[in-house]
């Protein structure tokens, strides 16, 4: 189905649908894009930029500083007045400009310049090709996880020539694209995952006296990721169990120790197969990191930008704003700047509106008109100061969890599917029966953010420090390095050494 069709629930000719459709036909077209960006696209919103920081220094400086230093009439306020709104204005201009110089002139990192092209690898003989979260179309060998296929039939070149559900997951911008519809009123993208599971049938079924039930029998349920889930009387650690807050006491517990109400939600949570399903893909095989664009095996964690057309380390997002993508090796920097914009927006928006606020209330006759330009530059530094506040927020999350926006977004794509698997079984008032479940889900598993991210380190400071450095100014100044070079990341040891998660069981002694 094509990307550009509109939502069900929306009518083409009404001013939604026409937005709707630009907006999927715009996002097709940055589907398909084969061929990077021309250098002027990519750096027209770096002289923008410069130019609104530019035009916001002529209004501070000329029409409100200097009215003050000559002592106008109406400019609201004294020489010293004016001569220390100059001095932090000028401070605090200068830190913003030299972050952003450094974002702007400090590369990602590119994986061409340390990796060299090679055949793309093929499937072993011990290579599962078990389906997940992450991977819904696992029939192609010779698909990439940047490439994907758009073909029904399996390429014979080693270049694909589409996008669509590559082997470890989707692209960047295919992953982004379906996040969006699932949340915008498109088909969603996990639609029949759990309803094409079939439903286990017990041995036999409960009777009104939960004395006289018989025991069930151990049954497999075939699931995504080819797990065995067995029947509520015969697992002691299942995550689909409900048990009080007690812990049990022992594995088996018989049917007259339990009420038929809880019974009856383990059997529904069975039917459902409610649960929590790991991926299940080698993500770190070579197999799975071939770019077929660029033709080679990427380093961990790289991704390729379509937008640049190449592989960029430690790939975060492709920022306009900056004119390039972020990555391991300016990521820092990107966050050194956007510190230093909230600071500086923030000062320029108090001082501004204070100072208008108060000439047009003076009571000594000096009251003069409002000025156009000064009322623009309250808004602009307004906007962005929400703005970067936000990314400040979102990236220092991400940072001291030890994780990129890319893989923030498939470990959301996760929570929601269990989001979406317990309201089949709850109802939207059971808060405690859900959050009871997932706890059950972190002891046996461990928690989706941490445990669960492949490239966790088991520190929040020592994720710090890999991204902004291990001194303290660096966490706020353009200056020194991150730690990581962008091409070496160890793997969490909850992972195996093909990057598929495992239980709390089955971690090295020192981490369960």
């Amino acid at each position: 189905m094509s990307s550009s069709k509109l939502p069900q629930n929306v009518k083409e000719g009404t001013c939604c649908g026409t937005i709707e459709k630009a907006t999927a036909t715009a996002r097709e077209k940055r589907e398909n894009r084969t061929k990077p960006q021309p250098w002027f696209v990519r750096k027209l919103m770096v002289a923008i930029t410069l130019g609104i920081m530019g035009y916001a220094a002529y209004v501070y400086i000329a029409r409100l500083c200097l009215p003050m230093i000559r002592e106008k009439a109406g400019a609201g306020a004294g020489r010293g007045t004016g001569i220390a709104l100059l001095v932090v204005f000028c401070v605090l201009y200068f830190w913003m400009m030299w972050a952003y110089l450094k974002v702007i002139i400090t590369p990602p990192g590119y994986a061409s310049n340390y990796v060299q092209k090679s055949e793309r690898p093929v499937f072993t003989a011990n290579v599962p090709l078990h389906q997940s979260w992450n991977s819904t179309n696992f029939a192609h060998a010779t698909t990439d996880m940047e490439m994907g296929s758009r073909e029904q039939n399996p390429p014979t070149t080693s270049h694909p020539s589409g996008v669509g559900n590559g082997l470890a997951g989707p692209s960047y911008e295919n992953l982004v694209s379906r996040y969006a519809n699932a949340n915008g009123g498109h088909e969603d993208i996990n639609a029949g995952v759990l309803d094409a599971i079939p439903i286990p049938k017990p041995k036999a079924a409960a009777t009104s006296s939960p004395t006289d039930m018989p025991q069930f029998v151990p049954t497999t349920v075939p699931t995504a990721s080819s797990t065995t889930v067995t029947s509520p009387s015969t697992f002691p650690s299942s995550p689909t169990k409900l048990k009080n807050d007690r812990p049990p006491a022992s594995a088996a517990l018989t049917a007259t120790q339990r009420s038929e109400k809880q019974l009856e939600r383990e059997q529904r949570l069975l039917e459902l197969n409610v649960d929590r399903r790991p991926p299940t893909t080698a993500v770190l095989q070579p197999v799975h990191r071939y770019c077929g664009m660029d033709e080679f095996v990427k380093p961990y964690r790289a991704h390729h930008c379509r937008v640049c057309g190449t592989c960029v380390l430690k790939y975060d997002h492709h920022c306009p704003w900056i004119g390039q993508c972020v990555g391991g090796r300016n990521h820092k920097f990107f966050l050194n700047f956007c510190q230093a914009t909230v600071v500086f927006t923030s000062y320029v928006f108090a001082t501004l509106l204070a100072f208008t606020v108060r000439r047009m209330n003076a009571l000594d006759g000096s009251a003069g008109d409002v000025d156009a330009q000064e009322i623009v530059i309250i808004a602009l530094a307004a906007l962005f100061m929400l703005f970067t506040s936000t990314l400040i927020m979102s990236h220092v999350n991400m940072i001291l969890k030890g994780q990129t926006t890319v893989e923030t977004m498939q470990i959301q794509t996760m929570k929601e599917r269990e989001a979406r698997s317990l309201a089949k079984a709850f109802g939207w008032w059971e808060f405690g029966e859900k959050k009871r479940l997932r706890r059950q889900w972190d002891e046996e598993w461990g928690r989706l953010d941490l445990e669960g991210n492949i490239w966790w380190r088991g520190s929040r400071h020592a994720e710090w420090t890999d991204v902004m450095g291990d001194w303290w100014a660096g966490w706020i100044f353009p200056v020194g390095r991150p730690m990581s070079d962008g091409l070496n990341y160890p793997v969490n040891p909850r992972f195996d050494s093909e990057g598929r998660w495992r239980r709390r069981a089955d971690w090295p002694e020192g981490y369960r």
